[in-house]
């Protein structure tokens, strides 16, 4: 129940953002991506800090919790960051991304890689991934920004996977946990995330080419 809580309140906020960027005019380039990059970084940090005990175990500290915080936080750092656009201009990007690259760099300060062989190995199921993502771009209509929004689900994976298959993880997400325990395979996160993401970039897609 809890799980179903937050992921409501989720796209609640995802949905509250999406009609504030509208009513504020601002729009969702690559240049919009590299400003928020810090913050999801940011966020990916906080929660790793809570898995090491650094943080609280709470349910706004781990997902989709810690998302519905940060997107509390982004929404007035976006606001102001378009205010400053318009009053000093300043591109509203290079706002977001130093705002969210400062305490990111705070985070990473006390952070400490113990399993180099482990992050060797996602990067290569990730550079496997985004290859044949690379390939399927070549017969599928696939905009710079949807390519690398898929990229990023599919780095999730590769990291799930990879924890699960060589690691001593598991999946806390309901579904995905109900399903590779039913396959006994992480590997299914790979096309469980296209199952999912896919649908939702071709809405959004469509819907924002029809405004």
């Amino acid at each position: 129940p809890q799980t179903m809580v937050l992921g409501v309140l989720f796209v609640g906020s995802v949905y509250v953002l999406y009609k504030l960027f509208v009513r504020w005019h601002i729009n969702p380039d690559i240049k919009l991506a590299v400003g928020i990059l810090p913050w999801i970084f940011l966020a990916a940090l906080a929660r790793v800090f809570e898995d090491a005990g650094i943080y609280p175990d709470t349910p706004f500290t781990v997902t989709p919790g810690i998302l519905i915080v940060f997107l509390l936080i982004v929404i007035p750092v976006a606001y102001f960051a378009k205010w400053f656009e318009d009053k000093k201009k300043i591109p509203m990007w290079k706002t977001l991304f130093v705002t969210g690259f400062i305490p990111m760099v705070g985070h990473l300060v006390f952070y400490r890689l113990t399993n180099p062989i482990g992050v060797a190995i996602v990067f290569v199921a990730f550079g496997v991934a985004i290859g044949l993502l690379g390939l399927a771009k070549k017969f599928v209509k696939i905009t710079s920004l949807t390519f690398w929004a898929i990229g990023a689900h599919l780095f999730d994976a590769s990291a799930t996977s990879v924890s699960i298959q060589y690691y001593d993880y598991y999946e806390q997400h309901v579904l995905p946990g109900f399903l590779i325990s039913l396959t006994s395979n992480p590997w299914i996160m790979f096309p469980l995330k296209l199952l999912v993401i896919l649908p939702i970039i071709f809405v959004i897609v469509r819907y924002s080419e029809s405004k």
